[in-house]
């Protein structure tokens, strides 16, 4: 009986070490470690608070200013060998005579993501703060344009006959018929739907005062908007400000040196411009390849007024100065549009627009 007891206590103990090693080895495999961070969720209020920062921006971020001006045009244009063909034998219609063109707005919808305590832009996560993704769009957007001139070119069906083949191979090609200039009494109207999508970011802190919820904006991005898409419409390579001694250049991607349009940038580093003080512009597209077949056209916006800065097919050039009523915050807009939205009525709208945000400030 003695050994039993003995036994028992033996393996009682065994058991009571074991769980003492088990603990000691928890506690001793978690020194070294930090506990991860505990950031506080963000509530509805959050969202209040950070809708309610940005109302007062709103009208500034607005990126229909980018398109609403007239495009102010007088654009006298022959044929070119694209028009000399058609694989369905349909009638190629094209303005000859383009006088002018605008936008006529439709609804706007706005769809913001706000996103609480995310690490973006190399910013330390050391407090509280919201991220937007701010994303305006418009639907049924449309284009009108007026003319007095249009060329209209013809097919008929024709027969090929391939005799150095056996047995000879027969092809049906359309050819030019006939080409028309016609001229009209009055101007004609042309329009075109399209819509599009502007993106930029938007970054809020929250204040430190104890128990407030109030957001104010700290850092904002450019935004663009790629016309039907980013694979068709025509790509913007860069953008470049110059003044004597200073030249800046602007890319698309975001970079470590903050020269990218869609880097978030802080409101006290955004490119600042003084009253009445003039700023040369550049702007560089890599497309089209074809710079015969299809042009683009060049648009700077600024202060609500639309100049055409085209001096080649991949090429704009032009200036802006603004004056002491637009002091604050305001946008540059490039827009570039293919020759085909303006000439071809039947052809689908492309497009790309840059807005770039500035700083307006005394002189």
């Amino acid at each position: 009986m003695i050994r039993k007891k003995f036994c028992f206590w033996q393996i009682k103990s065994g058991i009571v070490a074991a769980g003492l090693i088990f603990i000691g080895l928890l506690i001793f495999s978690g020194c070294g470690r930090t506990s991860p961070p505990r950031w506080p969720w963000w509530t509805a209020e959050d969202s209040i608070a950070v809708n309610k920062a940005l109302e007062p921006w709103r009208g500034l971020l607005n990126f229909f200013y980018a398109v609403e001006d007239t495009y102010r045009l007088d654009i006298k244009v022959g044929l070119t060998y694209q028009d000399s063909s058609s694989r369905t034998g349909d009638t190629i219609y094209k303005v000859a005579h383009l006088l002018r063109a605008w936008v006529e707005p439709t609804e706007t919808i706005q769809v913001n993501v706000y996103q609480f305590g995310v690490t973006a832009d190399t910013v330390s996560m050391t407090d509280t703060f919201c991220q937007v993704i701010y994303r305006d769009s418009m639907s049924a957007c449309q284009l009108h344009y007026e003319f007095d001139t249009i060329w209209v070119i013809g097919f008929r069906p024709d027969t090929i006959i391939d005799t150095t083949k056996t047995p000879p191979e027969t092809t049906i090609v359309q050819k030019v018929s006939y080409v028309e200039k016609r001229g009209f009494p009055t101007t004609q109207l042309g329009m075109k739907s399209y819509s599009w999508a502007a993106n930029r970011w938007v970054f809020l802190r929250r204040d430190t005062v104890p128990d407030t919820l109030y957001y104010y904006v700290v850092k904002l991005s450019g935004a663009y908007a790629s016309i039907p898409n980013t694979e068709e419409a025509p790509q913007i390579s860069r953008v470049v400000f110059s003044r004597p001694g200073r030249v800046d250049t602007i890319f698309f991607a975001p970079r470590l040196d903050g020269r990218g349009l869609t880097n978030l940038k802080h409101l006290d580093s955004l490119y600042q411009v003084r009253v009445n003080e003039e700023i040369n512009v550049t702007v560089v597209t890599s497309t089209p390849q074809d710079t015969v077949a299809d042009k683009n056209r060049f648009f700077l916006t600024t202060a609500g007024k639309k100049q055409e800065i085209t001096v080649g097919a991949q090429r704009g050039i032009g200036a802006f100065r603004f004056s002491s009523a637009d002091t604050g915050y305001q946008h540059i807009y490039i827009e570039v549009i293919p020759y085909s939205n303006l000439l071809y009525p039947d052809a689908e709208y492309k497009g790309c627009v840059w807005a770039i945000p500035v700083q307006v400030v005394p002189e």
